[in-house]
């Protein structure tokens, strides 16, 4: 009996184990997830799909695509594009090789200026003919627009020494995260262009630092400047803003001039050494400025150089002929200044001499 019920055993056991065996033997191919993505940067259209099979991924056949296409969303009729196959043989048409990711580059030649509305249907088969279900996915394709540039606060003019504060709005059509950044170069006066990668505008707030940016994120895009109190350029500056998004598209520059009135002392800049009654040419350039006032000092070594004036004369005469005097010094500077602004000055750079 024992025997018997010993058999009868196995045998349950063994069609039980059977019974398991065929219902977990599933054949067909399985689609886990699709994916299209477009690339503003390289206006590429990529399309993967990860595939799994249970008899393992080395009997896939083929993973196969539908590419179609519509101009819109709301459009109610669309067009085969591009059909194919992906592939997981590595690259070029594959990332990584056996991943049981298969996928597709469709490059920017391919794509061409083919935007609009695209859905994607893929389905795999494997040697046995078995065939997976159909799945899909959409992407939008759209040419990317650069970012507009509003100026909100520039000023016309600046003092030499003061801070200029730039406030530009900015937007761009595919939403504010596509803004890479907005920055400016400067033509001088002098006909050179200044660069630097700290020349940019920030929308950070006040979180930032030194830029004067008053609200984080609010599109309102600011810089602050400094400018030098001796510097020797005066006249136009322009400054040409422009902003560029994360695919590389530009705006269009907006170009603003600055006039920066203010004057420059050319001679005596050096050590010179000059003679009683001597005939000697001051000379000077200005900008924005209508007249100068010339002085001279033979103490230029105090804290508080005693100046006499010279003449007050014409701005864009740029010259004036001085009569040096009688006075035994070698401690001598000029100083030119616009005697509407004396804040608009500038002196020599060395002392010279004065002697018989």
């Amino acid at each position: 009996m024992k025997h018997v019920l010993l058999l009868i055993g196995i045998l349950l056991t063994t069609v039980a184990c059977v019974k398991t065996t065929h219902e977990d033997l599933r054949t067909d191919p399985v689609i886990e997830t699709v994916t299209l993505n477009y690339s503003q940067l390289n206006k590429s259209l990529f399309i993967a799909a990860e595939v799994f099979d249970p008899q393992g991924i080395e009997t896939i056949d083929s993973v196969v695509y539908y590419l179609f296409r519509r101009d819109s969303i709301q459009s109610a009729s669309e067009d085969l594009f591009r059909t194919g196959k992906l592939y997981d043989i590595g690259p070029p048409p594959d990332i990584i090789s056996l991943d049981g990711v298969f996928s597709y580059l469709i490059d920017s030649t391919q794509l061409a200026n083919n935007e609009g509305y695209y859905r994607v249907r893929v389905q795999a088969f494997d040697e046995d003919g078995n065939s997976s279900s159909i799945e899909e996915q959409e992407a939008l394709v759209f040419p990317n627009s650069p970012p507009v540039l509003y100026p909100l606060e520039i000023p016309r003019s600046f003092e030499k020494g003061e801070f200029v504060i730039f406030k530009i709005r900015v937007t761009d059509p595919q939403g504010y995260q596509d803004i890479a950044a907005v920055l400016f170069t400067v033509l001088q006066p002098n006909g050179t262009y200044m660069t630097d990668p700290s020349f940019f505008l920030s929308d950070a707030g006040p979180a930032s630092g030194g830029w004067g940016d008053e609200i984080a994120g609010d599109g309102i895009f600011t810089t602050t400047i400094p400018t030098k109190a001796n510097s020797e350029l005066q006249g136009d500056f322009v400054f040409y803003f422009y902003a560029e998004d994360l695919y590389g598209a530009v705006s269009d520059t907006l170009r603003r001039v600055l006039t920066n009135p203010g004057v420059h002392l050319l001679a005596p800049s050096d050590a010179v050494a000059l003679t009683f009654n001597q005939k000697y040419i001051i000379r000077w350039e200005s900008a924005y400025v209508n007249q100068v006032t010339v002085q001279y000092t033979t103490n230029a070594n105090a804290a508080t150089p005693e100046y006499t004036t010279i003449t007050t004369t014409a701005a864009a005469l740029g010259a004036y002929e001085w009569t040096v005097p009688a006075i035994r010094s070698s401690e001598c500077k000029i100083k030119i200044f616009d005697p509407s602004n004396p804040r608009r000055y500038d002196v020599s750079d060395n002392n010279f001499s004065i002697s018989p």
